[in-house]
């Protein structure tokens, strides 16, 4: 009986609780930064992925950015998505650049916790290169 009983508590939990799918690290774009910019009635998502790589004296960091541009937000987010290979991994965002007043949307859309919120009236693309 308690045999039973554990064989169904372990098949229910495999059912209830979802197992993410399995993503090897060279097929996963990590995006450390985001930037939003609009203008013109156009929104030009910027990402900025970073790459580890092995060094002699440890990690060295590379980047890669990554823009799209649409009329629609979710059109120029989903643009990104099918411009790159890889699966972009958005859990490791520290940095969100904009210039809209609100982020909110943003922040909705992305499923990300930024630790920084940065709105600007700056060129969006120097901030992510230069200062984040």
């Amino acid at each position: 009986m308690k045999k039973l009983f554990l064989l169904v508590l372990v098949l229910l939990g495999a059912f209830i609780f979802k197992i993410p799918e399995y993503v090897e690290l060279n097929n996963l774009a990590i995006i450390e930064a985001i930037g939003i910019d609009f203008t013109n009635d156009k929104y030009t998502v910027y990402l900025k992925e970073v790459i580890p790589k092995k060094d002699e004296n440890g990690i060295k960091y590379e980047y890669k950015y990554y823009k799209s541009s649409d009329l629609n937000l979710e059109d120029a987010y989903k643009k990104l998505s099918d411009k790159t290979k890889k699966k972009l991994y958005y859990n490791d965002v520290k940095f969100l650049v904009t210039n809209l007043e609100k982020s909110s949307k943003i922040v909705k859309l992305f499923s990300i916790k930024p630790k920084n919120i940065i709105h600007t009236k700056k060129d969006i693309y120097k901030e992510l290169k230069t200062n984040v």
